[in-house]
């Protein structure tokens, strides 16, 4: 009986270092800091993709995300405290009348059609992806611990229009990116 209490002791010590080592393994993409502090961190990109900052401050972080393979998508990433947000958790908390002013401020920026859907991060975020006729820009927008995401992709120089495949691309990125709280 000691034995098998010990070989579970074991096997939990290990998962928890292993959990902590991949932790660790994340790159940091900047600090924002607004009321609290907020260091946002990512694991690997995919496909040969690299992640330039544009600009930071305390309150926001402008980004390209870059692929050198032509027939990939290229992405902007803003991250932006906005306080009409402010006390909202996730884009999941916010009722259908903001929903619909959300998604008719993308549509002022358009003349044609836009197409809207609703997708989920891996923890459960909504996450709202906006389509342009002929998938010539797509963009992935949410809400996250007051800040807005969104990303615009645009089709790489050796693509024709954008796919599921790009959208779900960004939707595994989103996944992977998590707030860790920053003590001061």
């Amino acid at each position: 009986m000691k034995k098998i209490i010990a070989l579970v002791l074991s096997l939990v010590m290990l998962l928890a270092c292993a959990a902590a080592t991949a932790e660790a393994e994340k790159d940091s993409m900047g600090t924002l800091k607004v009321n609290k502090a907020f260091d946002i961190r990512y694991s690997a990109l995919p496909n040969d993709y690299t992640l330039f900052i544009y600009q930071q401050n305390d309150m926001t972080i402008i980004a390209n995300i870059k692929s050198t393979q032509k027939d990939l998508p290229q992405m902007g990433l803003v991250i932006a405290f906005n306080d009409e947000w402010a006390g909202t958790e996730r884009l999941n908390d916010v009722s259908e009348e903001d929903l619909q002013a959300i998604k008719d401020s993308f549509s002022d920026e358009y003349e044609e059609q836009l197409t809207f859907d609703m997708k989920e991060t891996a923890a459960g975020t909504k996450l709202l992806t906006v389509m342009t006729p002929g998938g010539q820009d797509a963009y992935v927008y949410t809400i996250y611990k007051d800040h807005e995401i969104e990303m615009h992709i645009v089709p790489g120089e050796e693509q024709t229009a954008l796919g599921e495949a790009d959208l779900d691309r960004v939707v595994a990125f989103l996944s992977d990116m998590d707030f860790v709280p920053v003590e001061e």
